[in-house]
């Protein structure tokens, strides 16, 4: 019992520093070491030098290694006689030829290839262009309400600000960060559409609309289908519904965000109501002091573009109801399950925009 407990003890031992508790055991000469640094050291150092080299030699001949993982191995080497850190992987470390270590990279460029060719808006191509692993996969991340983490976050065109310096150098220029903005688009004079005062509810009514598109824009990431682009803005903005005058810049933001807390359509929360709300502070702040309705007027052009595009479809009729295989495993990436657009009321907000923009080129969005 003494001689073995002894023994137990010796083990526990670092047999090369003779002082720390023993860790690991050598696969080559099996001595007991407590850390890399005692592996390395002068007295291990034939056993653990010809192993390293060992294992090196075996991988490269073991496999028809070219060039550029024989480098990989020396890098290796290299870098486990130089690491500090107790415990290293070899295995981990060591990339094998015969595993498909770029299976993904070649499925990439797989689907690149099928793809490249399609119509990216027709859904239906692209459902047939994938693989059934690949439409699995895309079930799967439906199902799990994964979706938006794999898309790239939209950055809106309004969060550029240039703030006014004391010293300031004569050639500053805003175009460059306003090449993403929409084209402004050219209205007549506002004196020309009436001769009475426009009434102070006006800002306020601009502000309902623009909170609307801020929200839209950013719901669908910055992809927008006219049609139902349109359909979401008038479920929440009142002033383009039903003609809703506000009295109160903060009670026009707010008409917006419990709308879309009330919709049927959207599911949002107090997070995006917020940014919603920031964003149309930005937007009515614009790009810049000297030229601060650019951002209104790209907003309220790029609105009415929009409603042109869905009063034109919302024109044309339906010529086909065929049902495809992704039409009927998701049937609501279609309009269908949507309300119906009201192209007489479309045409009414068109005019309306016209009148904002018309205002806001003679006048201004100042609140003071």
């Amino acid at each position: 019992m003494a001689e073995s407990k002894t023994s137990k003890i010796n083990q526990n031992v670092c047999g090369i520093c003779e002082d720390k508790q023993s860790k690991y055991c050598c696969p080559r000469c099996e001595v007991f070491y407590c850390s890399l640094d005692c592996y390395k050291s002068e007295k291990h150092q034939q056993c653990s030098e010809s192993f390293y080299r060992d294992c090196v030699n075996d991988e490269l001949t073991s496999h028809n290694a070219d060039d550029e993982s024989r480098d990989k191995m020396i890098e290796i080497l290299k870098r486990m006689q130089n690491e500090d850190t107790d415990n290293i992987d070899i295995d981990n470390l060591i990339e094998y030829d015969d595993e498909p270590a770029d299976s993904d990279d070649e499925e990439e460029i797989d689907l690149e290839e099928r793809i490249k060719d399609l119509n990216l808006d027709d859904p239906d191509a692209v459902w047939n262009a994938l693989t059934e692993d690949e439409r699995n996969e895309f079930e799967a991340l439906l199902n799990q309400g994964d979706v938006g983490s794999i898309m790239p976050q939209w950055d809106p065109w309004w969060t550029y600000r240039r703030d006014k310096k004391l010293v300031e150098d004569v050639a500053v220029d805003d175009s460059k960060a306003l090449e993403n903005c929409p084209e402004l688009k050219a209205v007549v004079k506002f004196e020309t559409l009436t001769t009475i005062k426009p009434s102070p509810a006006i800002k306020n009514n601009i502000t309902n609309v623009l909170a609307s598109y801020a929200f839209v824009m950013r719901y669908f990431n910055g992809e927008i289908e006219p049609r139902e682009a349109v359909i979401f803005l008038l479920d929440i903005c009142d002033n383009l519904d039903s003609n809703a005058n506000f009295d109160d810049p903060a009670v026009a933001l707010e008409s917006v965000a419990q709308k879309c807390l009330q919709s049927n359509l959207i599911e949002t929360d107090e997070a995006s109501l917020t940014v919603m709300k920031k964003d149309t502070f930005l937007i009515i702040r614009g790009p810049s002091e000297e030229n601060e309705k650019y951002y209104c007027q790209a907003a309220l052009s790029h609105l009415h573009h929009i409603l042109s595009m869905a009063k034109s479809l919302g024109k044309q009729e339906k010529t086909d109801k065929t049902k495809t295989d992704f039409s009927r495993k998701f049937p609501d990436h279609q309009s269908e399950h949507l309300p119906s657009l009201d192209v007489s009321k479309v045409k009414k907000c068109l005019k309306k925009v016209e009148f904002y923009l018309s205002y806001i080129d003679s006048y201004n969005m100042d609140f003071e």
